[in-house]
């Protein structure tokens, strides 16, 4: 079963949290890790068509700031390899790093990006059931009380 088990908020500090919220990078998990991003602020546009990236591994240390890149390119504009890049990537919606290592352009792109990310602000969030129940068939609902979401 796959399911969201984190999310990161990437936005400004507030006076008491984090506001406005650009977007938030939903992380999840089955076979493989895999983060997708969800907009709240119309200027925030992913690479080309991305809209999933699969990290090279779970723990790898630049998972996030591949997210942001490719989630958020507008704060890496003065990298000089990211037109290289998102000429690369112009039809791509997923980039699966994992067995098909980097697209061209990135890891190049990673470096020039380091100083840029390092000033954007993330707030991390476990996601954490604190009630609720199955949806799927069989879990005991009856069908007349079962919302219909598919």
């Amino acid at each position: 079963m796959a399911g969201f088990y984190k999310l990161y908020s990437v936005g400004e500090d507030g006076w008491d949290g984090m506001n406005p919220i650009y977007y938030q990078i939903l992380v999840g998990t089955s076979d493989k890790m895999w983060l997708e991003p969800r907009y709240f602020d119309v200027r925030f546009r992913p690479l080309g068509k991305v809209k999933v990236i699969v990290p090279p591994a779970p723990d790898h240390p630049d998972i996030l700031l591949d997210a942001c890149i490719a989630f958020s390119p507008i704060f890496f504009e003065s990298c000089p390899s990211l037109g290289k890049v998102r000429e690369a990537l112009a039809d791509a919606s997923r980039i699966d790093f994992h067995p098909n290592g980097y697209p061209v352009g990135w890891k190049e792109l990673r470096e020039e990006a380091r100083p840029f990310f390092k000033k954007i602000t993330i707030y991390e969030s476990e996601l954490n059931k604190i009630q609720g129940r199955s949806l799927w068939p069989g879990d005991g609902w009856p069908e007349f009380e079962r919302p219909r979401l598919f």
